[in-house]
Order: C-alpha cells, then sequence, then structure tokens
C-alpha cells in the first residue's frame, strides 16, 4: 500500500471514529495466502476505477447480499475521506424484512448515500440513471461462479438493452469460500438469514432454506439447518433458489 492509500485509510478512519462509527482496518495477515491475493487485486481494480471516474460518478449496487457485503466493506476501507459512499437498493417485489433491515443497518454503519428503488432491475437502473445523469460505472458484486458470470470481465460496459454504464466487477475471482472467509475473518455483520439455513438470497416467493445444510441435531433431537458458511459443495449455492427467481448476472447482480 502506497503512502497516498495509508494516508486516506487514517483520515477515513479518523472521520468514522468522530461520527462514532467505526471500520476497522482488513487483517490481511489472518487471510490465507490465495485470499489475500484476491483482495489486492479487488483493491487495484477499485483504485483503478476511482482514477477513471469521478467520485459522483461512481456507485455501488447494494441489495444487503453476502457478496456486496464484502464489497460496501472493501470499499470504505480504501477510498478517499473526501469521496462519498453512494449506493442504490433495488427492493424486490416480495422482500425478506430481514435483509431490509440488513440494508438499513449497512446504510448507518458505512454513512452510505443511499437511492432506492422498487420493481425489475432494469428499470431501476432506467430511472436511477435518468435521475442522476452523472452516474457512469456501477460496482457490482457478482462472481465468476454465478449464473453467466464465465462471460463477464472485470471492467465491461453494460449490453443487451440496458442502461448504458460501465460495470466494475471487483470479487468475479472471489469464490464462495472466500466471501465466507472475508465475512468471518473481519467478524462483519451479515444479514441474519444466512445463519438460518440460506445460501442465496432473493425475494420471498423464489427463495427456501437450502436442503443441503439440513442435518439432525443431536443436542435438540430434531433435523435443523446449519449456518450458509457450513456448505460444504459450492456448487449447491443456489439450490434453495426457484429457477424462475434466478436471474442472470450478464447484466446484474446477485446476493
Amino acid at each position: 500500500m502506497n503512502f497516498a492509500s495509508q494516508l486516506w485509510q487514517r483520515m477515513w478512519h479518523h472521520q468514522l471514529k468522530n461520527r462514532g462509527l467505526h471500520v476497522p482496518p482488513v487483517e490481511k495477515s489472518r487471510l490465507n495466502d490465495g485470499l489475500k491475493e484476491k483482495l489486492d487485486q479487488s483493491e487495484e481494480l477499485i483504485k483503478r476505477a476511482m482514477t477513471l471516474y469521478k467520485p459522483n460518478e461512481l456507485m455501488l449496487c447494494f441489495n444487503g447480499g453476502k457478496d456486496c457485503t464484502v464489497l460496501l466493506d472493501i470499499l470504505a476501507k480504501i477510498k478517499p475521506p473526501s469521496m462519498p459512499l453512494r449506493a442504490v437498493y433495488v427492493k424486490t417485489a416480495d422482500p425478506f424484512e430481514e435483509l431490509d433491515n440488513f440494508v438499513d443497518s449497512c446504510a448507518q454503519r458505512y454513512g452510505l448515500q443511499l437511492r432506492r428503488h422498487e420493481g425489475e432491475l432494469k428499470l431501476a437502473f432506467e430511472q436511477l440513471l435518468a435521475e442522476d445523469t452523472q452516474l457512469k460505472a456501477m460496482f457490482l458484486g457478482c462472481r465468476r461462479s454465478d449464473p453467466g458470470g464465465s462471460k463477464l470481465s472485470e471492467m465491461m460496459p453494460s449490453d443487451n438493452g440496458w442502461p448504458a454504464m460501465m460495470r466494475i466487477f471487483p470479487l468475479l475471482e472471489w469464490s464462495y469460500h472466500d466471501i465466507w472467509c472475508y465475512l468471518r475473518t473481519n467478524d462483519l455483520p451479515y444479514c441474519c438469514l444466512y445463519d438460518q439455513g440460506y445460501t442465496s438470497l432473493g425475494d420471498r416467493s423464489s427463495t427456501r432454506l437450502n436442503p443441503s445444510l439440513l442435518v439432525y441435531d443431536e443436542k435438540l433431537g430434531k433435523m435443523t439447518y446449519r449456518a450458509a458458511y457450513e456448505l460444504k459443495d459450492t456448487r449447491l449455492e443456489r439450490a434453495n433458489r426457484d429457477e424462475h427467481g434466478q436471474v442472470t448476472l450478464v447484466t446484474e447482480s446477485k446476493q
């Protein structure tokens, strides 16, 4: 990390402390070597985006899911203190109350300038760009293993008739276990639904508990669900999502 980045972080954390907030620095020494390298690459991509675009031209697509929670934390830790942390939350037609509450708590914790839209994601983005004409690029928490993820590159313009903007994917090469390693190593709050047996979150009508996490608990004497981070076969991450409720990630981010 260069001197300018170190100075940015010191100023940012001092500012948070004065506001009664605290975002601790990433303890990279506690991460495995593979994840350290991926984190370094993610940070370099974010910094590159911040040199290509002005602060008011950048925004994070934040839906309260595990991936964008990691991305939000990384952004908060490396951005300069003068740069606002802007995000958009597109609320589904049938949202989990727990997810809504978590989004609100993150907005307070990180001091997000949060825009809220409802309905279909493409229409919400069209409305967002109509309202915010300076917006040019969006950070998204998609990963290579997501549906459509094999077609993505770390920076690419929108396509297939979607509103014109540059899409930036800092977590593209991260795995499911990388996400949980980062969250748990840094003791980051995440949506409580992940501790109840959900591994991927959409709206309530298309999301159910992941059967892969159902086990017999001898202490309780009944079947119960393990937490999402205990999923062993990561190919089953989205086994709790109905097909009609799963969107392609070529143009969208998942939770």
